[in-house]
């Protein structure tokens, strides 16, 4: 899921150094770094509503796609799978936190 719909922006390393980083008018934020800058809190719902609303919370301005409506298409119109997919890349951000 990463690879399919981040990577081109964050890079492989979920820094925002992919290819297509320098597309929107802000790069993309270091998805490494959340949990520090939220006081070594991982903010999940924050996140959660970044991916599926593309709000500001995450990446910067509103350059970032709205990711909601993208796996709501891919996955049938089945809320359930978009929930699921979602909560997958949200664990994989989670997981990527330097410590």
């Amino acid at each position: 899921m990463f690879r399919a719909y981040c990577a081109s922006c964050q890079g492989a390393d979920w820094k925002g150094h992919g290819p297509a980083a320098q597309a929107p008018e802000k790069q993309p934020s270091d998805l490494t770094w959340l949990t520090r800058q939220s006081g070594g809190k991982f903010q999940a719902m924050r996140v959660t509503r970044s991916i599926r609303d593309g709000a500001l919370a995450v990446n910067g301005p509103k350059d970032m796609p709205v990711w909601g409506l993208t796996l709501s298409s891919v996955s049938l119109d089945n809320p359930k799978i978009v929930d699921q997919r979602v909560s997958n890349l949200v664990g994989s951000i989670e997981s990527m936190q330097v410590k």
